[in-house]
């Protein structure tokens, strides 16, 4: 693949990229670093791409292993930023968040809710974590995420269940806590 076409669908495809690479990483200079390998590995390996498919997933599949690569290799020691910023924008988890009438704080609770929801995605096994953020975050079809993880539908929608059930479980137990970090 020339340049210039890669740089078009480069051009195309970057803002859902980067919104995966950022929800997988959960801050920003990681989602930057693990798209610029995914980049970079998609342009080295550019001839391996399939025209009559969506480069979107070709180019996800990439970023998803990249990431899985990124968490073998920093397995023993994970780091959270306290700066990193926390993503409050409405994308589908606000169901799994407790609904209270209108009052003082409410932005305040809800900031602390996403924090908490953040830190409870940051929990998950990275198979649970890619696939609910396909679905719930960028919105993909289940055929979608099958071909940017290369499994099985039945796969994905076992996995996007069990996601969602470890997610709602891990947002628990950090509330109970007090949401405090660990």
């Amino acid at each position: 693949m020339d340049a210039l076409k890669f740089a078009d669908l480069i051009k195309r495809s970057g803002d859902k990229a980067y919104n995966f690479a950022y929800r997988l990483a959960g801050n920003e200079p990681d989602a930057r670093d693990l798209l610029q390998e995914a980049f970079a590995k998609a342009f080295e390996h550019g001839d391996s791409y399939d025209t009559l498919r969506p480069f979107d997933s070709w180019l996800l599949r990439i970023l998803h292993n990249v990431f899985l690569d990124s968490m073998r290799r920093h397995s023993h020691s994970r780091t959270v930023s306290l700066d990193a910023p926390t993503p409050v924008e409405d994308a589908g988890w606000a169901d799994l968040l407790p609904e209270d009438s209108p009052r003082p704080g409410d932005e305040l609770v809800k900031r602390e809710s996403l924090d908490i929801l953040q830190r409870a995605m940051e929990r998950l096994p990275p198979a649970y974590k890619a696939s609910v953020t396909l679905r719930d975050i960028e919105d993909l079809s289940y055929e979608e995420i099958a071909a940017v993880m290369d499994i099985p539908i039945g796969t994905v929608r076992s996995r996007i269940h069990q996601g969602r059930l470890l997610l709602r479980k891990a947002y628990e137990a950090l509330e109970k806590s007090g949401g405090m970090r660990s």
